[in-house]
Formats: structure tokens, C-alpha cells, sequence
């Protein structure tokens, strides 16, 4: 996947297009809130990107976007970096039923507005961290490439279109240790105070720019489907049941032994080695070797995973209270979606994949109707906030009509396959290193300490 970003000589049209666009905007305030230049900085939760990621459709709809046109009344004037069918990279499909197998589309797609002469509005950079916001302007070849050109940093470009309204969220500094199955300090999990750091510069010059706000806290990456959907024990592939002996659960083999229910978490790249009996123990079929540590979260990853998010988001609470700003608590919202489910019009929605109807095939970005739930509650946070009056995105299209989703109605089961490439795919678009060089980051740590 590689994309060709513009040459640095674009980068004074864009500035002066950026100041002439501040001067001749025209005044759009809610309440107190001043929306006369949004922008949104963030990851793939603000990008619009879903089953492993970005296609114009779907962009349409990104939380932004609908933020944008709530206040708006239209969608034209808010910029995104859209993309054609099938996506870049291809979007994840479902294309067997029996055994359920989760791949990538063939081919990809080509940008659509490339060459808009100024930065997009949305900025919102699938895999980026708060590291990648304030210094990253290219990844030579990948998604940084297709959104900010070359022309800057998430955070530079932002400051091109002096916002008088920035919303801010993102995930990637916990998100890593997740999806990738191993904690590694300041590579898959940021640690507290360097996140404390960016995270404060970052609002710090967003402030200082005259942009008021709106911050998200981070959900617990350990109750996305992606984690959650196969559990740590043996099933009978022709019920979807565990197996039971002598009455008892046969746990599946980690790479430190018998998983814990309860406690360990196997990943959706761990079907992939399931499949060739890895993790099942050989007399019930499988070839007894353990399944891989990239495929397993133990219950000491969890636990510092948890605990290291409930320290962001003590930061991004404080930062809020301080600079007056909208919290926007995602965090507390799909938890409550994640124990209890979400009932709209009489439609029961879930956190599980496939059938629940909020989650694509990624296991980790939402659906259609998932981004605009999370477009609801940036509303009604910055209605409480600011005084605004800014309507909510109505869910009829989302639940009844032409964007409803509401799952396959196929649950998952040990037949269930999300395919190598899927995995590796999906871990490059996010930013995710291989496994080959978190096995040597891995080592050499070792060696260290």
C-alpha cells in the first residue's frame, strides 16, 4: 500500500489558502460554541474507518462529518480525504459462511480529493498516537501519506486553518498493546507521563490558537469484540459449544499453558492458528502446540492495560475540567453498551461481532450506526458544555433504512477464521509493528534488564 503524498512546494498555496479561507468564513456559532472552523484531529475513530479501513461511504459518516452537518445544516465545506471502492486498504468482507472467514477485499481504491489546495478538515489519521499528532508528517507510503500529504503534522495542519472549534480523540497510545497481544512500554502501551506530556501540548496549542474543544476519554480496548469475541476454552465446532470433560471447560494452550476463563483473552488472529489445531490440546484433535503470544492477552496484560487507560483518562478529565472544554465520556458510554447492550426503536444492539450490529468485521471500529451513536454523544457533550443547541443524528437510516446494520445473524464460533492477512493488514494500517520486530524490541529489553 503505497500512496504518493503532493511535493513540498504545495505547502505555501495551502497556507495562503488557509488564511484566505479564515478571513472569508462566515460566522456559524451554537450557544457559545463557534463551529466557523472546525477541525478534528484524531485516529481511526475519527477518520471513518471501518473492517479495516477508509472508503468514501463510510467516510461520509464519520463522527466528524455528522458533527459537521448537525451544526451545518449540509455536509459541503467539511473536507475529508474520501476514498473509492473497495477502500484503502481493501475492506474486510465476509466471504464464507462455513466456516465463517473474514478476509480483505481484492484490489484498492484510489483517493478522490487528493489535490484539495489547502489541509483537510478532517485530520483524523487511522494508527496515529499522540506521538504521530505532534511529529509525524509522513510514513512513507501509508495513510499518514494520504491524509496529510506531506505538508505538516496532524497538528501543524490544523493550526493552517486557525479552527475556532477542534474536537480531539484519540486511542492508538492503549489501542496497540490490544490488538497486537503484547505490552511494551512506549511501543504498544504509552506510558502515563509521556502521554500526560503530548496530550498537554497538544490541547495546550490548540488552546492557545483560540480553538475551544471537545476531548474524549478512551474506552477500554480490552472489551472490543476483537478481544472478547473467542473465549480461552475448547469448542465443539459443529455446535459452537464449549467442551466439556468430566463435567469441565478443557482450557485452550497459551503460550504460557492452560489460558484462565475469566482472566485470559484470545484475539481474533488467533482463529487463524486455531485452525491448524494450535492452542488445542492433541486429544481433542489439535496438534497440542501453544498458541502464539501475539494471539493471547494474559490476565496481567489486561490489568495493565486497564489500569494504564484509567490513567489517561484521568488526564484527559483534568485537561477538560481546566481548559473548560467538553468531555465527551466514551469511555463510560460503551461500557454500558459492552454490559448491557443499547435498545433504539425496539432494536436490541450489542458489542458482538457480526451479529450485534455496532462493530464491523475489524472487531474495532463501529458500523455506520456505531459512528453515529459516538456523533450523538460529541453532541449532547457539547450541547451541555457550550450551551449549543446542535440537533442529534437521527438513527431511523441507521436502524430501518438504506444504512442499517444489524448484523449477520451468524454467531462466531471455533469455525470462525479471521485470516492472516487480514490480521497483518489490518495491523499495518493501524501503525502496529510486525511481529518480527516486537519479537526483537521484545529481546533486546530482555537483554537490557
Amino acid at each position: 500500500m503505497r500512496i504518493n503524498h503532493c511535493n513540498g512546494s504545495r505547502i505555501v498555496l495551502v497556507l495562503l489558502a488557509g488564511l484566505l479561507a479564515a478571513a472569508v468564513a462566515s460566522a456559524q456559532t451554537t450557544g457559545n460554541a463557534d463551529f466557523s472552523r472546525y477541525v478534528a484531529v484524531g485516529d481511526s475513530l475519527g477518520a471513518g474507518f471501518m473492517s479495516g479501513s477508509l472508503v468514501g461511504d463510510v467516510q461520509q459518516v464519520s463522527y466528524p462529518a455528522l458533527l459537521s452537518t448537525q451544526v451545518h445544516g449540509t455536509s459541503g465545506g467539511f473536507e475529508q480525504p474520501l476514498v473509492s471502492a473497495p477502500g484503502i486498504p481493501g475492506a474486510l468482507q465476509l466471504v464464507s459462511l462455513s466456516p465463517l472467514i473474514i478476509a480483505p477485499a481484492a484490489g484498492m481504491g484510489l483517493p478522490i480529493n487528493i489535490a484539495l489546495p489547502r489541509p483537510y478538515d478532517n485530520l483524523s489519521v487511522p494508527g496515529a498516537d499522540l506521538r504521530d499528532v505532534l511529529e509525524t508528517v509522513t510514513d512513507f507510503g501509508g495513510l499518514h501519506d494520504l491524509i496529510l500529504r506531506g505538508l505538516g503534522t496532524q497538528l501543524q495542519q490544523a493550526l493552517m486553518l486557525q479552527p475556532t472549534f477542534a474536537t480531539f480523540w484519540v486511542n492508538n497510545d492503549a489501542l496497540g498493546a490490544a490488538i497486537s497481544g503484547v505490552v511494551i512500554e512506549d511501543v504498544t502501551l504509552t506510558s502515563l507521563d509521556n502521554f500526560e506530556t503530548r496530550y498537554r501540548t497538544i490541547t495546550d496549542t490548540l488552546a492557545a490558537a483560540g480553538a475551544q474543544m471537545a476531548l474524549a476519554t478512551i474506552p477500554d480496548v480490552t472489551t472490543i469484540p476483537y478481544v472478547t469475541t473467542l473465549p480461552p476454552v475448547v469448542l465443539n465446532p459443529a455446535t459452537n459449544e464449549p467442551v466439556l470433560v468430566n463435567g469441565n471447560y478443557v482450557p485452550l494452550v497459551g503460550p504460557d499453558g492452560p489460558l484462565v476463563l475469566g482472566q485470559d483473552f484470545v484475539l481474533l488472529s488467533a482463529s487463524a492458528e486455531m485452525a491448524v489445531g494450535k492452542g488445542i490440546p492433541v486429544e481433542l484433535g489439535g496438534s497440542g502446540e501453544p498458541l502464539s503470544d501475539f494471539a493471547v492477552l494474559n490476565g496481567s496484560e489486561v490489568a495493565a492495560i486497564t489500569a494504564r487507560i484509567a490513567g489517561f483518562n484521568q488526564v484527559i478529565r483534568a485537561v477538560a475540567g481546566e481548559r473548560g472544554a467538553a468531555l465527551v465520556d466514551i469511555n463510560a458510554f460503551f461500557a454500558g453498551i459492552a454490559a448491557h447492550g443499547l435498545n433504539v426503536g425496539g432494536v436490541e444492539f450489542t458489542a458482538d461481532l457480526l451479529t450485534g450490529g455496532l462493530f464491523s468485521y475489524d472487531g474495532i471500529h463501529p458500523t455506520p450506526f456505531g459512528y453515529a451513536i459516538v456523533a450523538n454523544e460529541f453532541i449532547r457533550a457539547i450541547n451541555r458544555s457550550y450551551g449549543a443547541d446542535i440537533p442529534l443524528v437521527s438513527y431511523h437510516d441507521y436502524v430501518y433504512g438504506p444504512l442499517a446494520s444489524l448484523g449477520t445473524g451468524f454467531p462466531v464460533g471455533s469455525s470462525f477464521v479471521f485470516t492472516p492477512k487480514a490480521a497483518k493488514q489490518l495491523s499495518f494500517a493501524l501503525g502496529i509493528p510486525d511481529r518480527k520486530t516486537l519479537n526483537r524490541i521484545k529481546k533486546r529489553r530482555a537483554t537490557v534488564d
